[in-house]
C-alpha cells in the first residue's frame, strides 16, 4: 500500500471516529483526568505542557495496517504536547513514520525523537518521544543509557532533553520499559540513570516515565518507597491507579521526578482513559494497546533551576 492511499485511509477513519458508540459506548465522556486539550495538539493551557508515556503493545506493520487503529492512535498522540512511547517492533522503521504521518494528518506538526533496536533475543524494540514542535523543542542529542558490562536492563533507557517553546521550562525525560521478569532489578538501577541524565545533559528536571511493570507478580509496589525516597523524588502515578486493560488492577506505568521538578508540576497527573473519552468498545480499546497512557502536567513559567 503506497503512502498516498494509508494517508487517505487514516483520514477516512478520523471521520468515523465518531460512529465507535455503535459498539455500546456512550457520548463521549471527558478526560479522566484534570486536563483539557486542543485542536492544535497539547494542553488548552499555553502555560504548561501536557506529558505522558504509553505502551503501544507490539507497534508494526501489522498494526500500522489497520487505518482505524492508527487513527486512534494518532488521536491519542495528539492529546498531549510529547508522550514517551514504548514497544516499536518494526525492523523496516516504517511504521513510525507511518504513526507520523497521521499524527499530522490534521494539520498539526508533530515530530519524533527514536531510539535505536534493542534487546538480547531476536524480539528487538524501540522507544521514541513524539512531540508538538508548536509548543515543545529537542534541545539536545538525544541518546541510549550506556550500562557499560553490568548488563542491568535488557532494554537500556532512552534519554532526550527538552524545551518548552511558551516559557523557560526545560526537563530531560528517560523512558523505560523493563523486563517483567527482571522488573525488580531494573526499577531498582532507575536512580543510577536519573542521576547519569542529570549529569550528562546538565539538568536538575529529569523526569522518567514508561512502563515499569510496577506492579503484579513483577514488583512489590510498595517497596518503591526505598529506591526512589520521598526525600529525592516524587511518584506521580500512585499505586491505586489502574494502567492497564485487563480484568485485574495493576499499576504498571509510571511517572518520577526529582523533587526539584516540584516548581513545576502543576498537581494534575493520572490514566488517561481513552476508551472513555472516544467511546471506544472493548473490541477496538484492545486492538489498541493493553496500557492506557500516564499523564502529569508542568507550568511553562516556572522553572528557576
Amino acid at each position: 500500500m503506497n503512502g498516498a492511499k494509508k494517508a487517505l485511509m487514516v483520514a477516512f477513519a478520523l471521520l468515523i471516529l465518531s460512529c465507535y458508540a455503535c459498539e455500546g459506548g456512550s457520548p463521549p465522556a471527558p478526560d479522566s483526568g484534570t486536563t483539557t486539550t486542543t485542536a492544535a495538539g497539547g494542553s488548552s493551557d499555553p502555560s504548561k505542557v501536557l506529558i505522558g508515556s504509553f505502551n503501544l503493545q507490539v507497534f508494526g506493520v501489522t498494526k500500522a495496517g489497520k487505518p482505524q487503529v492508527m487513527a486512534i492512535l494518532a488521536q491519542i498522540i495528539r492529546h498531549f504536547d510529547l508522550i514517551a512511547v514504548q514497544e516499536i517492533r518494526d525492523a523496516g522503521g516504517t511504521s513510525v513514520i507511518d504513526l507520523k504521518n497521521a499524527v499530522n494528518s490534521t494539520g498539526v506538526s508533530y515530530d519524533y525523537e527514536i531510539g535505536p533496536r534493542l534487546g538480547r533475543t531476536s524480539s528487538k524494540e524501540q522507544y521514541a518521544f513524539f512531540y508538538n514542535t508548536a509548543t515543545i523543542e529537542a534541545t539536545s542529542g538525544a541518546y541510549t543509557f550506556d550500562e557499560g558490562s553490568t548488563d542491568t536492563f535488557e532494554r537500556e533507557p532512552f534519554i532526550a532533553h527538552f524545551k518548552a517553546k511558551n516559557g523557560d521550562f526545560t526537563f530531560t525525560l528517560v523512558d523505560i520499559h523493563t523486563k517483567p521478569e527482571d522488573a525488580t532489578a531494573e526499577i531498582t538501577f532507575l536512580p543510577n540513570v536519573l542521576s547519569e541524565a542529570r549529569t550528562h545533559t546538565a539538568e536538575a528536571d529529569v523526569i522518567c516515565l514508561g512502563d515499569f511493570n510496577a506492579d503484579g507478580s513483577y514488583f512489590n509496589e510498595t517497596s518503591y518507597s526505598s529506591i526512589f525516597p520521598s526525600s529525592t523524588f516524587d511518584w506521580l502515578i500512585s499505586n491505586s491507579q489502574d494502567t492497564t486493560q485487563a480484568s485485574s488492577s495493576n499499576t504498571y506505568d509510571r511517572i518520577v521526578t526529582y523533587l526539584a521538578s516540584n516548581e513545576d508540576f502543576d498537581g494534575a497527573a493520572g490514566v488517561y482513559r481513552y476508551d472513555q473519552v472516544l467511546s471506544l468498545g472493548s473490541t477496538t480499546a484492545d486492538q489498541v494497546s493493553d496500557h492506557y497512557p500516564v499523564y502529569a502536567e508542568f507550568w511553562v513559567g516556572k522553572d528557576t533551576d
